[in-house]
């Protein structure tokens, strides 16, 4: 017999009814939910111990109620106010359903982010792709992904829809008989035996490794959205004989900017060269040989110093170009952006009267680059709107076309004016769009829902070969994309007043550290990048002094001209034409910062206004991301290397107290 069925006299269930029916569709949810919430733990190590795994698993059961809180308050909600009728015992019931499925689709769904990329699909970084215009360029979901989530919210909406009729009824039933709710199925009981003291515990527990310093039981709750954790640790520390690790306040609240202290300018006279900066994003710095570029290869034959162990600034396009163009650390980014802030590289090109412009296949909307990198520049000057339907390879031809007609357009008009180019092709990055290439076999389409469940044994092999090779074919593809900008520069541009750059905004993983693509950690493989420079004055050859994407404004501005002793007043970089030997490095995600020392790779979450609250501890990783032990001791090793980083943060910030 169908859930609704109009031959049957039985009268439509009390609003008290209903919200004991819907207690148990919500406890039914919260257990599936909890089922679907252990994909969290699908890297914890095998050997914890038990106490370990007795709390986690608490943890997670009150995570998960936690959550489930919003869909309890809606079920209320419909059980208080829709019934009266059949017909809106029905609604309620189709109501609830819908709410439930949400709530699990949604649920799995953060899984699968995590799982990719170690951050959850409730937290701001994922909000913030969600609200900015120009996002569907960074991440594109195929019709697979969708029709799939239409699927399996279709059949939850069904099976929530066959329990929330059984339970109401179900109760209806017991209370004509004359019987209570079985007491375990109060909402009382419930909250009183169940969620309050699941949650008092487990918590009490967080506050106790906290306070005890306990790393590995801390890390073993940190796949949860709300981790049972309260920071005692610090409140604590001086009743503690343990040596503590500090906690950096990388962005103060109320911080506002501060910079330059002192701002760069060409000086009248010097020599005016031309620019142009060619980026390939998610170019990872293995990815680069004859057989794979062979355009680029060529270039830099020709002349180019090849740094060989450069980074990126960041983990991603945000952090990676904006360290690239400003000379600051990611931290930045936040005051940079509330500020709407150009580089001072580009208001000094301009007020030498640079032509300035922008040509890039991904929107420059997301990340927010209109209003801080190209602020100042003129509207018409960028080109990053194209027909719909394209993907990010055919956009990566329509660059170079436009690239060529601008060029050849200056030459037409005789404009003697230099010129500043910043080109971004985005084939390389995900889904890694090509027309076909010679590396095989290849993906066609990304799956991220396959992504997010493979994780071992020989399926995974199989994945990341696959994966690894359509990735190849769109940087084959950029390369010969690449390869037409360059013969433009060379053709429309005197080479001997032409300074050009290659490089990679951040790199790109393939589950090598646990990840696939970017943003999520600062391994090798997301953040070492190729870098070719090749103009006047840059001596040809391979340089191995470690550099940055941090180096690159104030390299070229002293190309134009700028006094190095200027450099500290606008710029936490050095100069590429003479890096130093021994330097820790920065890299920068959207919550936290990550400095690069031989102890280990250190990470600093990001103090930034409604953001994180209070600053934590550091944690140190290995180069394949594996937790470091003695993390107290290693910060005693590069406490000069900790220092500066908290010092290059704070030194173009200053706290306005009256906010």
């Amino acid at each position: 017999m169908a859930p609704f069925d109009d031959r049957s006299r039985r009268s439509a269930p009390s609003r008290r009814d209903l919200g004991h029916g819907f207690l148990r569709l919500w406890l039914v949810n919260v257990f599936v939910g909890c089922l679907i919430g252990s994909l969290w733990f699908f890297d914890a190590p095998p050997d914890r111990a038990p106490w370990i795994r007795a709390w986690s698993a608490l943890g997670l059961v009150s995570s998960v109620a936690l959550l489930a809180l919003v869909p309890g308050a809606l079920f209320a909600a419909i059980a208080r106010w829709v019934p009266g009728t059949r017909r809106r015992w029905r609604l309620a019931c189709w109501m609830s359903a819908l709410v439930g499925a949400t709530f699990l689709v949604v649920l799995y769904t953060d899984t699968i982010v995590y799982r990719l990329l170690r951050y959850h699909f409730f937290d701001s970084a994922v909000l913030n792709v969600a609200l900015t215009e120009g996002s569907g360029d960074a991440i594109v979901l195929r019709a697979y992904v969708w029709t799939t989530a239409i699927v399996v919210l279709g059949a939850l909406t069904l099976a929530e829809l066959a329990c929330a009729v059984f339970f109401t009824r179900r109760v209806q039933a017991l209370r004509a008989r004359g019987d209570r709710a079985h007491l375990l199925l109060r909402p009382r009981t419930v909250l009183l035996a169940g969620f309050l003291p699941t949650l008092a515990f487990s918590q009490s527990v967080g506050t106790a490794v906290d306070a005890a310093r306990n790393r590995e039981a801390r890390r073993a709750v940190q796949p949860l959205p709300i981790a049972p954790s309260v920071p005692m640790a610090r409140v604590l520390d001086p009743l503690l004989e343990a040596e503590p690790v500090p906690a950096l306040d990388l962005l103060p609240e109320d911080a506002r900017l501060a910079w330059p202290a002192a701002a760069p300018s060409l000086p009248p006279g010097a020599e005016r060269h031309s620019v142009c900066l060619v980026v390939l994003d998610s170019w990872r710095r293995d990815m680069r040989d004859a057989e794979l570029t062979p355009r680029i290869a060529a270039f830099a034959r020709d002349g180019a110093r090849d740094f060989i162990d450069h980074v990126s600034g960041g983990n991603g396009t945000r952090h990676g170009l904006f360290s690239m163009l400003y000379g600051l650390h990611g931290s930045y980014w936040f005051p940079v952006l509330e500020a709407r802030r150009s580089p001072v590289l580009i208001d000094a090109l301009q007020e030498a009267g640079y032509d300035v412009r922008v040509f890039s296949s991904a929107s420059m909307s997301f990340p927010e680059l209109r209003p801080t990198a190209w602020s100042r520049v003129r509207e018409n000057a960028i080109l990053d709107a194209f027909p719909p339907g394209l993907v990010s390879w055919q956009k990566d031809e329509l660059v170079a076309d436009a690239f060529e007609a601008w060029m050849e357009l200056r030459r037409m008009k005789g404009d003697a004016r230099p010129y500043f180019a910043f080109v971004l092709l985005d084939a390389p990055h995900q889904p890694y769009d090509n027309p076909g290439g010679p590396y095989a076999p290849a993906i066609e389409d990304l799956d991220y829902i396959e992504l997010g469940r493979t994780t071992e044994g020989p399926e995974l092999s199989a994945l990341q070969v696959r994966v690894r090779n359509a990735y190849r074919n769109s940087v084959h593809h950029a390369d010969a994309t690449t390869g037409r900008i360059l013969d433009a520069v060379s053709e429309f541009s005197d080479p001997e007043r032409t300074i050009t750059i290659v490089t990679g905004d951040h790199g790109e993983e393939f589950f090598e550290c646990g990840f696939w693509g970017h943003t999520s950690s600062f391994s090798p493989e997301q953040i070492e990048v190729p870098f070719l420079l090749r103009g006047p004055g840059i001596e040809p050859g391979v340089e191995e002094r470690p550099t940055s994407h941090l180096d690159v404004s104030c390299t070229l501005l002293e190309l134009l001209g700028v006094d190095p002793a200027l450099r500290p007043e606008y710029s936490l970089g050095a100069s590429l034409l003479d890096p130093p030997v021994g330097r820790a490095r920065v890299a920068a995600g959207w919550s936290e910062v990550g400095l690069l020392t031989p102890s280990g790779i250190f990470v600093a979450p990001l103090t930034a206004p409604r953001l994180d609250g209070p600053s934590l501890a550091l944690e140190c990783f290995d180069r394949r991301w594996r937790p470091l032990p003695d993390v107290a001791q290693r910060c005693q090793d590069e406490s000069t290397a900790l220092e500066g980083l908290a010092r290059d943060c704070a030194r173009f910030l200053v706290v306005d107290s009256s906010r």
